[in-house]
C-alpha cells in the first residue's frame, strides 16, 4: 500500500525537523561532563590522530554547536523547497542525518580523548561520510529519469559544458591525490580516494558537458553517454528562457519535482505534467527554437490522430 503524497510530505517534514535533535544531544553530551571537562582541550587532530589544536571547553561547545546548526539551516532550506519527496530527497534527508551523527560521534570522541586518552581515529568518520554522498549521487542519477522515448525524428543537438567549473572541481585533485597516497589509516586512505574519484567525475562532467537531444519524440538529456533524463513531447506544458542564480549551485541540480542541469548563468525552464526541468545553456534561444520544433511535431501528429 503506498503513500498519498500529503502524508508522504507530511513524513518527509517530520524527519526533517527530528535533525534539530542534534543539538540537545550535544549539549547533553558536554553537560553530562562539563566538570571533569579540562579547562584547555584538545580539539583538533592530524591524520594519524594526534591532536595539533586546543580551545576551552567553553569554545569546543560552541564550535561545535555552531557547525551543527549550519548543517540544519541547510539542511531545513533544501527540505523546504520539495514538493514531492522522491529516492533523492530522502537520500539527501539519510545524508544529513549520518553528518550530524557523525558530527555527534566527533564530539563524543573528543570528549573521551581529553579524558581517559581514548584514540580518535578522523578515516572511519570521512569514510562514512565519503560513501553516503556516493549513495546519494547514485539516487540521484537514478531517480526521475522518465522513460525512454522511442525513436523519432532528430531537429538538434546541443551541448552545454564548462572548462571553468572543470578546473575548479579538479582542483581538489591536487591535494587529494597525494594526501590519499600518504594516509596513515587504511580507512583513510580509502575515504580520501572516493572524494578523488568524485572529484574526477564531477570534473568530468563539467568538461564533457550535457547533451540535448531534441526529437519528434521529445528531450533527451546525457552526459558521458549517460541518459539523465528524457522528457517525453506529449509531457511538456510551457518554456521559457530563464536565468540560473549563482547561489543555485551548478551541476545536476533539485530534488524532488525540480531537476537543473546547469553550467552557467542562463538555459530554459521547461513545465513538465510531473515538474521542472532547467536546462542550462548559453544561448537558451537555440533551445527554445529545439523545443518549438518538438512540440510543432506533438501537436501535428495529435491532429493527425484526430482526423
Amino acid at each position: 500500500m503506498t503513500q498519498s503524497p500529503s502524508n508522504s510530505r507530511t513524513l518527509f517534514g517530520l524527519f526533517s525537523a527530528l535533525q534539530w535533535l542534534a543539538l540537545p544531544i550535544l549539549v547533553l553530551d558536554f553537560a553530562s561532563v562539563w566538570q571533569k571537562l579540562p579547562d584547555r582541550m584538545a580539539t583538533h587532530f592530524d591524520l594519524a590522530g594526534q591532536p595539533n589544536g586546543w580551545m576551552t571547553r567553553q569554545e569546543a561547545l560552541l564550535v561545535i554547536l555552531g557547525v551543527s546548526t549550519a548543517v540544519l539551516i541547510v539542511a531545513t532550506w533544501i527540505a523546504s523547497r520539495v514538493q514531492e519527496p522522491d529516492a533523492t530527497a530522502w537520500g539527501l534527508i539519510a545524508l544529513f542525518y549520518i553528518i550530524q551523527g557523525t558530527l555527534i560521534y566527533a564530539a563524543q570522541s573528543v570528549i573521551d580523548f581529553n579524558l581517559h586518552a581514548t584514540p580518535v581515529h578522523p578515516g572511519p568518520v570521512l569514510l562514512v561520510g565519503i560513501v553516503a554522498a556516493v549513495l546519494l549521487i547514485v539516487f540521484s542519477l537514478s531517480t526521475r529519469r522518465g522513460e525512454h522515448l522511442p525513436t523519432g525524428r532528430v531537429y538538434a543537438t546541443e551541448h552545454h559544458s564548462s572548462v571553468l567549473w572543470a578546473a575548479v572541481c579538479g582542483a581538489p585533485l591536487i591535494l587529494f591525490i597525494p594526501v590519499a597516497t600518504l594516509a596513515p589509516v587504511p580507512a583513510l586512505k580509502v575515504a580520501l580516494g572516493l572524494a578523488a574519484l568524485i572529484g574526477i567525475w564531477a570534473a568530468s562532467i563539467a568538461a564533457f558537458g550535457f547533451q540535448y537531444t531534441f526529437s519528434s519524440t521529445g528531450v533527451d538529456i546525457r552526459t558521458l553517454g549517460f541518459r539523465l533524463r528524457s522528457i517525453a513531447a506529449s509531457d511538456i506544458r510551457s518554456y521559457a528562457e530563464d536565468d540560473w542564480p549563482f547561489w543555485n549551485g551548478r551541476g545536476i541540480r533539485g530534488v524532488g519535482s525540480r531537476r537543473a542541469y546547469v553550467w552557467g548563468n542562463r538555459g530554459v525552464r521547461i513545465q513538465t505534467n510531473t515538474g521542472e526541468v532547467f536546462l542550462g545553456h548559453s544561448e537558451p534561444r537555440r533551445l527554445i527554437r529545439d523545443l518549438d520544433r518538438v512540440v510543432k511535431s506533438r501537436e501535428g501528429q495529435e491532429g493527425t490522430q484526430r482526423t
